[in-house]
């Protein structure tokens, strides 16, 4: 696109050399300007296009309505430029949208985009695709036949001006586009002419619609600034039904709306809590009953709100009537909440932005919300309320609390230093009082209980063990059975025994028949027998008695094997037959315990290092009791008296080293019928009275002593 003949596109370069094509001077050109207009009206028309360049240039500054300054720009470009018709492209916010994605959002005139016909929408539209990549002005002759939709032409019977305007510069794409339609056999100095006036009402809209964005993000700057201060005042408020009143109150004068109501969604129904403005609300009203019935309407969500513009007294939607028949209600609620906000506006208001005026509304929301549902909590609990008022800074202190809308002062504003005086009064009684409720609690003598753990054990438990290698062939009792004494509990088995037992009953019979033998001969011989015979006879007999000797520890060995029971009492021995039955033992393994009958009970209990003290002081004075429970039971029926300390052993629970301490037990802990040993027990220590403040920082003293202790 660089020729410059009438049938070619002509390209503009701003502050470019004039060529022979530019002047018209060139071989393409149609000719010179042949015009037989006079001085006076060439400088007639020059002062015309220049009080046109001064209307758009003082209305790009004015704060308008985007489709009025549009509309009005267009108006202005075709009536200097004399052309068939004006269109103003720009492209949407989506982000899913492309560079062909240009919308009209501006015509006028009699030949527009309107006249194309379905097969040359597209080439149009790539058209608009490839002026916006280059991003230079450009005058596109017309093709009226063009119909390849990937071939950029014009397919209007007029060559079309077209001129991207940017509101970035940085940006990629220019934001919209103006097209103008010439009239036919223009020279190319009138295009560059065309060119350079559209340029430079393209500059002045991109200066509009940057302006105006500027304008809306200080305006949504502004709105968060008032929004975020009417939030934290509505949260320093106590009461939920001052947080209502304020709640409407200050979301109408945000989004200036003359009234704007609260309602609460009770079951699907609403029920109407607060109206702005009002101090009492006539439930019975046709007012009352058109806010409750705007608040029943199915909405649609949009930005988090659902909103209803525009509901007639029957309920029904009027979009496309300007003046609605009844009044136009504002509708916002959350999805999951149960607030809505209905607001009353009329139309000759000044209405705000769509993105200040449904932010503004949705924070409201969920400020108010959170704010109502935090003080809801507060006066729940008893004496909350009252607790609040004091503690929490008054609602008249707010900066703006002596400040109507308008910025005039209050009827209530000069009572608020006194009400200021009051409330430091107030607080700094209500400080003492706490103050000295708490030295007295901190000095209050309370008991001072050592909560700790311990096993419960009888002090007589017999025990057996296997007396030797064997195997346990028989078991005569089990678990939980009561025996007498000398009852049979178990019958072991040793084959070692009876192996050495049967070796030595033989080799004894051998040295029997030996000495007999021995005797024999001795008597057949003179008794003049030798001294060696004699010696002979001697160890015969020696060897014969330390067999019977062996033969009786066997016995003895074989008589241990035998167990029975030394004195009366219970079996404690859980799944004896499953453990032992028919199962070889080391010698000294344990077979079973016995709990004996009459035994006394105690209690190990495991005593912290850092209670040592406390309980070592009640021990020497005599005010030590102790109150002991097992751990499945929820009461200490239990009485325990304290012994004597113990060895010191770690904590099965964190490891950390803690002091045994033996008490004594009234009474066996029984489960059912019977008693057991080794009970996981828990032990309240009574150790007197201390006072409230050093039990509760006794452990703090206690690591101070530890950490600091050898420095002082």
């Amino acid at each position: 696109m660089t020729a410059a003949a009438s049938s070619e596109p002509f390209v503009f370069a701003p502050g470019g050399p004039a060529t022979a094509e530019t002047t018209g001077t060139g071989p393409h050109t149609r000719g010179p300007f042949t015009g037989g207009s006079s001085a006076h009206l060439v400088d007639q028309a020059r002062q015309e296009i220049t009080q046109i360049v001064r209307e758009v240039a003082a209305a790009s500054h004015q704060p308008r309505q985007r489709a009025e300054y549009l509309r009005f720009l267009a108006d202005r470009v075709l009536r200097a430029m004399a052309g068939h018709g004006v269109v103003i492209w720009t492209r949407p916010d989506q982000e899913s949208s492309s560079a062909n994605d240009y919308s009209a959002e501006c015509r006028l005139g009699r030949v527009t985009d309107v006249a194309l016909v379905d097969e040359a929408v597209a080439v149009h539209q790539c058209l608009l695709s490839e002026v916006a990549d280059d991003g230079v002005p450009v005058v596109v002759p017309s093709t009226p036949d063009a119909r390849q939709p990937d071939v950029p032409a014009n397919p209007l019977p007029y060559p079309a001006a077209i001129v991207p305007i940017r509101i970035d510069p940085s940006s990629k794409l220019p934001e919209g586009l103006i097209e103008v339609f010439l009239e036919d056999g223009g020279t190319a100095a009138s295009q560059r002419g065309s060119l350079r006036f559209l340029a430079q009402m393209a500059d002045l809209a991109g200066e509009f619609l940057r302006t105006r964005q500027l304008r809306k993000l200080t305006q949504l700057l502004d709105a968060t600034n008032r929004v975020d201060a009417a939030v934290e005042r509505l949260h320093r408020m106590t009461s939920t039904r001052s947080i209502q009143t304020a709640w409407v109150d200050m979301t109408a004068e945000l989004l200036q709306l003359d009234r704007v109501a609260l309602c609460q969604m009770d079951g699907g129904k609403p029920k109407l809590v607060a109206v702005s403005h009002v101090d009492r609300i006539d439930q019975h009203g046709d007012a009352a009953e058109k806010i409750r019935h705007a608040a029943q309407k199915d909405l649609q969500p949009q930005h988090g709100v659902w909103m209803a513009e525009r509901v007639s007294d029957a309920g029904q939607e009027d979009e496309s009537t300007s003046q609605p028949e009844g009044p136009s209600f504002v509708v916002a609620l959350h999805p999951h909440s149960q607030w809505r906000l209905i607001g009353y506006r009329t139309s000759s208001q000044t209405a705000l932005s769509d993105e200040v005026y449904w932010g503004t509304l949705c924070r409201l929301l969920s400020g108010g919300s959170s704010a109502w549902t935090a003080a809801r909590r507060v006066e729940s609990i008893p004496g909350g309320r009252w607790f609040s008022r004091l503690l929490v800074q008054p609602e008249w202190n707010e900066p703006s609390a002596g400040m109507h809308a308008g910025g005039t002062p209050s009827q209530s504003a000069p009572n608020t230093p006194r009400m200021l005086r009051v409330s430091r009064i107030r607080r700094l009684l209500f400080g003492g009082v706490i103050a000295i409720l708490a030295s007295v609690l901190l000095c209050l003598p309370v008991p001072m209980l050592v909560p700790v753990s311990g096993v419960i054990r009888p002090l007589k438990l017999d025990t057996y063990h296997a007396a030797s290698d064997a195997v346990v062939k028989a078991l005569h009792v089990q678990h939980g059975q009561t025996v007498q004494q000398g009852d049979l509990l178990a019958t072991l088995v040793s084959t070692d025994l009876q192996e050495q037992e049967t070796q030595l009953l033989g080799r004894r019979a051998v040295l029997i028949r030996q000495r007999e033998q021995f005797n024999q001969t001795l008597m057949a011989n003179s008794a003049s027998a030798d001294e060696t015979r004699a010696s002979d006879g001697r160890e015969l007999d020696e060897e014969i008695d330390s067999i019977h000797q062996q033969l009786e520890l066997i016995r003895q060995s074989k008589e241990q094997l035998v167990v029975r029971a030394e004195n009366s009492g219970r079996v404690d021995a859980w799944r004896l037959n499953e453990r032992l039955a028919n199962r070889p033992l080391r010698r000294g393994d344990p077979l079973l315990s016995i709990i004996a009958e009459k035994t006394d009970w105690v209690v190990d209990a495991r005593i912290p290092q850092t209670r040592l003290q406390s309980v070592d002081s009640a021990l020497q004075t005599d005010r030590l009791t102790a109150e002991v429970g097992t751990t499945w039971s929820s009461q200490l029926e239990m009485t325990g008296t304290a012994q004597r300390f113990g060895p010191i052993v770690p904590d099965p629970s964190d490891g950390t080293p803690s002091v045994v301490m033996r008490l004594a037990l009234d009474q066996p802990p029984e489960l059912g019928d019977q008693p057991l040993s080794e009970v996981p027990a828990r032990v309240t220590l009574h150790c007197g009275q201390t006072p409230l403040g050093w039990m509760l920082v006794q452990d703090f003293v206690h690591w101070c002593q530890v950490q600091w202790g050898g420095y002082f």
